[in-house]
């Protein structure tokens, strides 16, 4: 075996896992093994990286981990080795790494450095697909082994325990360190890590005033800068509430900060230079850490809440344990450890005994020989129906934002466009700045870029927040390009989108202070949800508050999806037996969103009529609007009642409407039949409709305005955009839940 490829975060990345990848390949390169490095990239930098990283896949960008996998593949790697953590790859739960395992043609071997005991069900399912892809999962602690096994089903002879390595810790001149940092006769207490809540350095700092009663000359150094992702989402609060409360117990003289990022060297010296290592984390649920035992490598007591790893790393009196949150006991422990140095080195020798067994080159040899066995065993492992990469029935664009952005300035998306140039004489209106925000809350685990993403989401709030009247409780509608508006209620349907996409942003968005800006005024908004009258404007809240009742289960929003679900239902009571089923004598525009929402709000509330009569609203439907294979949906020059149907001019949120509806039909059902009407409908946008030209512009990433008798109309405006890539989106979630492709 020649090749061997790892993947996972790798340095100048700052985090546990790059520390982890780098010296998990250090470790084979002593036994004459060197692989190369797929590293994650995460938005937040652009990485220096050196020559062994072969291969970038940006986090939130699918099509990049389907390129990775035809790299290995093409390049002939024997294995690869996969450092999993839920937060280091793209999508919900990091799904996105499952279809660049599906792909490959090699053995996998997958590294878990979290195993979650009480799973949601989309955690479930991507440790069941990993174990399922790869052949076999390595866990850090034998905890890991029994919580796959009883949480998850997975049989324990697909895994394997090996330890977290350690590098061998020669001699140090700590004095010199001593010195420099002030704390030259000192006891000194130690924690490292980058810094977060859940490090609860807190605890500690309120255990130290009855320490330092009777031990004076105690320094706590807490040693590691702030992580960056929380720096992005709060900047340095957590470690200013630190220096307050230090500050507040009179402490300045006792707790030292080192702000940075150490590298190894560093860190084995302020170990060596301690005399009690404190790990004061919030959480038992913790399967590894690698501070733990590379200090157990250093020779040091180690005081620590019981987490998983912690208990089974520091029995036998390897260590000491604090409950969570105990500040009180902790004091007693480093008071215990601080006055008896023949019991502190006895755990130190004790932790010592059993990390020397962890050294990395025999952590690598391991991986290596357990790669080298199922080489032997499996060779080139078969793929699983479902998993074939090649010959793919349906290839669909990868996102591309640009005439988005062209559209959206600092107050909102404008709503039209002449050709692709954004068109100022009509300026805004809520209907597309509810689509929009929409749309940014589905791009936020789409796209590399975060940020950029956050700043739609935040122009697109902040206007739905100003079109809300707070004197009459609705939305206004139109803007003009001079920022005056036009009206001072807008139109049911307007009313219906805002608190379709505050109740979406409210349940799905990323970002807390999102969440709490939306909630807020969804919650104003409810009372006007209740007022609505129009089946198509009451589809359009219902879908928003059903979002939101199944993430918060607020009973004041069940109540409105109960009451506007019985009124949506009760508008078909005299027709739905009929062949003419509809509701009304015309059948006008976004036709579709109300059995979408039927469907949507039955299968919420268990409600098999709803449900029922959603599916036969929408058979209806489909029926009026497939012709020939292809996608003919109603046309706005006289829509489609009794006696004709307006062929022209057909619309983009027409299709956007027929996949979300069919989409929905087929969760429920299972019958792939309209799955494929949606995607039929999808492909109206591509070229498979009466002009036979596409509708998507792929140079610009924007959508044209429909297609008339005369062709595709050119203009871009922003409902055919938005309705385009969103149906992008919903397409691509579903094709990649159902393997049946990807971008």
């Amino acid at each position: 075996m020649n090749k061997i490829a790892l993947i996972g975060n790798y340095p100048p990345r700052k985090c546990g896992i790059a520390t982890f990848t780098k010296d998990l390949n250090d470790g084979m390169k002593e036994n004459g093994i060197d692989a190369v490095v797929v590293a994650m990239n995460d938005g937040l930098n652009r990485y220096d990286y050196p020559a062994k990283v072969v291969f970038e896949v940006e986090q939130n960008v699918m099509a990049s981990y389907i390129n990775a996998a035809e790299y290995l593949n093409s390049n002939n790697y024997d294995a690869v080795i996969l450092q999993h953590e839920f937060g280091i790859f793209g999508g919900t739960d990091g799904i996105h790494i499952l279809q660049l395992l599906k792909r490959l043609r090699m053995p996998v071997v997958t590294t878990l450095h979290t195993i979650v005991d009480d799973p949601t069900e989309n955690q479930r399912h991507v440790v069941t697909e990993l174990a399922r892809l790869s052949q076999k999962l390595v866990s850090i602690s034998h905890k890991g082994i029994e919580l796959l096994a009883s949480v998850y089903g997975i049989p324990e002879s697909k895994c394997v325990h090996i330890h977290h390595g350690v590098h061998p810790i020669g001699e140090v001149d700590t004095e010199r360190l001593k010195m420099k940092l002030g704390v030259t006769g000192k006891k000194v207490l130690l924690t490292f890590g980058l810094l977060s809540r859940n490090k609860s350095i807190e605890v500690v700092i309120n255990a130290l005033p009855e320490v330092v009663k009777k031990h004076p000359d105690v320094v706590y150094i807490v040693l590691g800068a702030t992580h960056p992702h929380v720096i992005k989402h709060e900047g340095e609060d957590y470690r200013h509430s630190l220096f307050r409360l230090v500050n507040k117990l009179k402490l300045e003289k006792n707790v030292l900060f080192v702000n940075r990022f150490v590298s190894n060297e560093e860190l084995f010296s302020y170990l060596k230079m301690c005399d009690i290592y404190v790990i004061p984390y919030l959480g038992k649920k913790q399967i590894s850490s690698g501070t733990l035992i590379y200090t157990m490598g250093a020779g040091k007591p180690i005081i620590s809440t019981p987490f998983w790893y912690a208990e089974e790393m520091l029995a036998d009196n390897r260590g000491m344990l604090f409950d969570f949150k105990d500040s009180p006991q902790l004091s007693r422990r480093v008071n215990e450890l601080l006055g008896d140095e023949a019991k502190r080195q006895a755990i130190g020798r004790n932790a010592y005994d059993l990390a020397k067994e962890c050294y990395w080159p025999n952590i690598g040899k391991q991986y290596y020989d357990l790669l080298d066995k199922m080489i032997a065993e499996v060779g080139v492992p078969a793929l699983e129906e479902g998993d074939e990469p090649g010959d793919t029935p349906y290839a669909i664009p990868p996102i591309k934002l640009d005439h988005l952005h062209a559209l959206t300035d600092y107050t909102g998306i404008l709503q039209h466009a002449k050709y692709n140039v954004p068109d100022r004489s009509h300026g805004y209106c809520t209907d597309d700045n509810a689509r929009a925000l929409l749309l940014a809350v589905m791009l936020q685990n789409e796209v590399q870029n975060v940020d950029e993403v956050n700043q739609l989401t935040s122009i697109y709030l902040s206007f739905l927040d100003y079109a809300y009247n707070a004197q009459n409780g609705k939305f206004r509608n139109f803007m003009n390009y001079e920022r005056q508006w036009l009206e001072k209620e807008g139109s049911e349907d307007s009313i219906g989108r805002a608190i379709w996409a505050l109740g979406y942003t409210a349940a799905y968005t990323n970002v807390c202070n999102f969440h709490h800006h939306s909630n807020h005024l969804f919650m104003q908004a409810l009372g006007s949800a209740e007022e609505l009258t129009h089946p198509r404007s009451i589809s359009y809240a219902l879908l928003g508050l059903v979002h939101h009742s199944k993430v918060h289960g607020d009973p004041r929003v069940m109540e409105r999806v109960r009451s506007l679900s019985g009124k949506l239902f009760s508008f078909f009571n005299e027709t739905i037996a009929n062949k003419w089923p509809w509701f009304e004598g015309k059948v006008s525009y976004a036709n579709s969103r109300i059995p979408h929402a039927m469907l949507f709000a039955g299968m919420y509330l268990k409600d098999d009529a709803m449900i029922h009569r959603g599916l036969r609203i929408l058979d209806w439907l489909i029926e009026q609007q497939f012709t020939d294979g292809i996608f003919s949906p109603i046309g706005n020059e006289g829509w489609l009642t009794p006696e004709h149907k307006a062929r022209y001019d057909q619309q983009p949120l027409e299709a956007h409407g027929m996949i979300d509806a069919c989409l929905q039909a087929e969760e429920f059902t299972n019958d792939s039949m309209y799955a494929d009407y949606a995607l039929k409908a999808f492909h109206w946008f591509t070229g498979e409709n009466d002009s036979s030209q596409p509708v998507y512009d792929f140079a610009t990433g924007g959508c044209r305005d429909g297609i008339h008798p005369q062709g595709v109309n050119l203009n871009q405006g922003a409902e055919s955009t938005l309705s385009w890539l969103i149906s992008l989106l919903d397409i691509s979630f579903y094709l990649r839940n159902k393997n049946r492709l990807l971008v």
